[in-house]
């Protein structure tokens, strides 16, 4: 099937510096076939992006999205608190369809808000597919391992890679041990040597608050990062949410990983956890995409306002507003999230070639006038509500800010008989 863009106003993302040009989009089965001014060709399918932005669909690369039933529970404490009082109890009452439809709702807010690509660490792996898959999302998931039943979840996880794990899917298969602080070396080593099995990646917490650095500090006298890298973790594809504690040393051994860091700055604000230093990671050579953690830390799974809190926070880090500009930012929000995820020849930009992944933009609002600065406008003004249409893997998933064939209200209505009955 053929889809043709029209009158559109291209963000690519591609290059260093932003290149933003009037002209239409090709696209053929999954992928963008052309893009050049005025295309007249043959279509099944023609949608008209007058007055509206197009650009890659964004890439969240750390979040948790059967949290989505925690958003307001027990707020306003400290991560360890909150996570054993508040959210470890609930959380071993879920039961599969309780997984279900509260991914489910966090795939529907990600798609709304412009998310294309999500990267999940959770349980219940097989639900937490059926809800992505219903929603037609991009996303690399993976079982969530601590001590515990860690043979299930390695079976699961074999599982699930040789299905997925395949060209062409719109769903690849990580390892992922829950965090330093949770898991004993064998445990991480298991994750490892599975990550090599299935030539995959994996995703991990790492260096999230001072309190877990002390833990692995006082348990194994060495850092986060030398304690994992003493594991063999980067040996393979990685994704490390948070790292906000991140030392030189720390920095000498990340330079050269394949993967890169999640940062996730409305949590760690939240969670009053710190600052990623994430001017001085991407001086350094190491990939850092955005990510919005779980619903129950960050309140809003909207990439926008990701956006605006990193920018904001690294301006007052370093005391420097140049530090770094709205279009690095929007890089952070797309590209360097597909490499941060191993996804950069898939998605990221627009180009002849990659997957049809892509969201328009509504410009003409208010709080988008006027348009002296496009990649400022999107990184500091625009919202999630200004995504219009999202297409994803050359499907339009929502258009005129409705999702196709996918009914909200008895979503939401499911995850409201979640949290009467469990919360």
């Amino acid at each position: 099937m053929k889809k043709l863009v029209k009158n559109a106003y291209i963000l690519d993302m591609v290059g260093e510096e932003a290149n933003l040009r009037k002209a239409d989009i090709l696209v053929s089965g999954n992928q963008i076939a052309k893009i050049e001014p005025e295309i007249e060709e043959q279509v099944d399918e023609k949608i008209n992006a007058k007055n509206m932005i197009v650009m890659p669909g964004l890439v969240n690369t750390h979040t948790h999205l059967a949290m989505s039933i925690f958003r307001g529970y027990k707020d306003d404490q400290k991560l360890m608190d909150w996570l054993e009082n508040a959210i470890f109890p609930v959380e071993d009452k879920l039961e599969p369809d309780d997984i279900y439809w509260n991914s489910f709702l966090s795939c529907i807010e990600m798609i709304k808000s412009g998310t294309t690509t999500c990267n999940d660490m959770y349980f219940g792996m097989n639900k937490v597919i059926e809800s992505i898959e219903a929603t037609g999302l991009r996303a690399v998931v993976a079982w969530c391992m601590t001590d515990d039943a860690i043979r299930d979840k390695v079976e699961k996880t074999r599982e699930y890679a040789k299905k997925y794990n395949v060209p062409g899917s719109r769903i690849k298969i990580f390892t992922s041990p829950h965090a330093p602080y949770s898991c004993n070396p064998d445990t991480i080593k298991l994750c490892v040597d599975l990550a090599k099995e299935l030539k995959t990646g994996l995703h991990i917490h790492l260096s999230e608050t001072l309190d877990e650095e002390k833990t692995i500090y006082e348990r194994y006298d060495k850092r986060g990062t030398e304690y994992l890298n003493d594991l063999g973790v980067f040996d393979v594809p990685v994704v490390l949410a948070h790292g906000i504690y991140i030392s030189d040393s720390d920095i000498a051994i990340l330079k050269n990983i394949k993967g890169g860091i999640s940062h996730n700055p409305i949590s760690n604000c939240k969670l009053s956890s710190g600052i990623c230093d994430v001017v001085k990671l991407r001086k350094n050579g190491i990939n850092v995409g955005l990510g919005t953690d779980g619903i129950g830390s960050t309140a809003t799974l909207d990439m926008f306002e990701e956006m605006k809190m990193a920018a904001y926070l690294q301006k007052v880090k370093t005391k420097n507003p140049t530090s770094i500009t709205a279009y690095e930012i929007l890089k952070m929000a797309t590209i360097e999230g597909a490499k941060v995820l191993g996804l950069e020849d898939e998605i990221g930009t627009l180009e002849v070639g990659k997957k049809a992944d892509m969201i328009f933009i509504k410009t003409d609002k208010i709080h988008l006038c006027p348009e002296n600065d496009v990649c400022a406008n999107i990184a500091y003004s625009a919202n999630g509500a200004d995504v219009d249409t999202v297409m994803i893997d050359g499907n339009i998933i929502m258009q005129n800010r409705k999702m196709i064939k996918i009914n909200e209200k008895e979503v939401m209505r499911e995850v409201k008989k979640i949290a009467k009955r469990l919360l």
